[in-house]
């Protein structure tokens, strides 16, 4: 014997097919006669799309293809899961991403990381070659040459980056230092074990971009100043940690959380200089992405006149911006140049005791010859 529905029942499942039409008819409305094609993202979650001009089609661009939708499930598919549905981020620990390819540099973090990405006997040849002409070439000049390499972010914090992935191996910039070392090669500062002894003093990286902060900078800052002969240092009073103040406070998520959707979702631990630092230096722009500082000599509280004089080379204006507070705070000449080429005008009117160049391990690419 069968059972029989009730009335009840029929008006409950009338009442709900009545309802998904009229969603449907909403998000139709909403987006294909309401104009509300702003909103449709270039792909669904898995990266399909919706084509053709029906109503259909329409609905499911509305629903599955909506880039209001997919920011939502970025956000709770991080929040829950930990997870980046975006194949060139990792999500790491403590609010940690990663990035893991670097196409512009042709450099895959992820691979180094594994110790999956050494360069070849050829290729670091070549760089020693090439830091070696440059050594000589400014030495010829009556300037020491220094060649600064940066850590990764992934490299200093490792203990964030993803379990799965175990711990950090041999990188490339490991074998290029001991290969560097073992060819005599010493004009060069491998800065991945002072800035790993220096977390215990705070964060020195950004947490969702592979930059240094402030803090960072600050004792990048202390350790090109420990490379200095003691004589050339003897009259150069170095900035204290103690006679500098930091801002600690959160931002929206820097260049990797921008790419994976994720700017609002995971803010980034940023540190910057107090804007109470006393700048007692004049600054000049020069042609050539330059700008020259001068200590001044009142008060006798920073910098010196016998100081060596010295010729940054950063790849980015921020980073010299970030250092120059530092540097320009100490030596009583500095130029800060924006790219690593060889300018003969800046040189001139720089007149450096010291080159010193700067490059993140994933730029070491840099140094093969073009």
């Amino acid at each position: 014997m069968t059972k029989k529905e009730s009335p009840l029942f029929h008006l409950i499942v009338v009442a709900a097919f009545i309802g998904i039409l009229l969603t449907g008819a909403i998000f139709y409305i909403t987006t294909a006669t309401l104009g509300g094609n702003g909103v449709v993202a270039e792909s669904c979650y898995d990266g399909s799309t919706f084509e053709g001009d029906g109503p259909f089609a329409a609905i499911n661009r509305a629903v599955y293809q909506n880039t209001a939708t997919l920011e939502q499930v970025r956000e709770y598919q991080y929040r829950l899961f930990d997870v980046v549905h975006d194949k060139n981020v990792i999500a790491g620990k403590n609010n940690f991403l990663f990035e893991v390819q670097d196409t512009e540099n042709d450099y895959n973090f992820l691979r180094d990381y594994l110790g999956e990405d050494r360069f070849t006997e050829q290729e670091s040849a070549a760089i020693l070659d090439l830091l070696q002409r440059r050594q000589q070439m400014y030495a010829a000049r009556g300037a020491e040459y220094l060649l600064v390499i940066l850590p990764n972010a992934q490299t200093v914090y490792s203990e964030n980056m993803p379990s799965y992935l175990g711990e950090i191996r041999e990188t490339r910039l490991d074998a290029l230092d001991a290969y560097l070392l073992a060819n005599g090669f010493e004009n060069f500062a491998n800065l991945t074990d002072e800035l790993i002894s220096y977390k215990a003093e705070g964060q020195l990286y950004n947490n969702t971009e592979n930059s240094l902060n402030a803090l960072g900078m600050y004792y990048t800052f202390r350790c090109v100043c420990d490379r200095f002969a003691d004589e050339l240092m003897a009259k150069t009073r170095i900035l204290s940690r103690r006679e500098l103040s930091f801002y600690y406070h959160l931002t929206t998520g820097k260049a990797v959380a921008r790419r994976a959707g994720l700017a609002e979702v995971v803010s980034n631990r940023t540190v910057s200089l107090s804007n109470t630092t006393k700048l007692n230096y004049y600054k000049r722009a020069q042609s050539g992405y330059a700008t020259e500082t001068t200590a001044l000599p009142f008060e006798g509280n920073y910098g010196a006149v016998e100081t060596p004089s010295l010729l940054l080379q950063f790849s980015d204006t921020w980073e010299s911006l970030q250092a120059e507070p530092f540097f320009s705070n100490t030596f009583s000449h500095v130029t800060y140049q924006t790219n690593l080429a060889d300018n003969a005008e800046i040189y001139e009117t720089a007149e450096p005791h010291v080159v010193i160049q700067f490059v993140y391990e994933n730029q070491l690419s840099w140094l093969l010859p073009k």
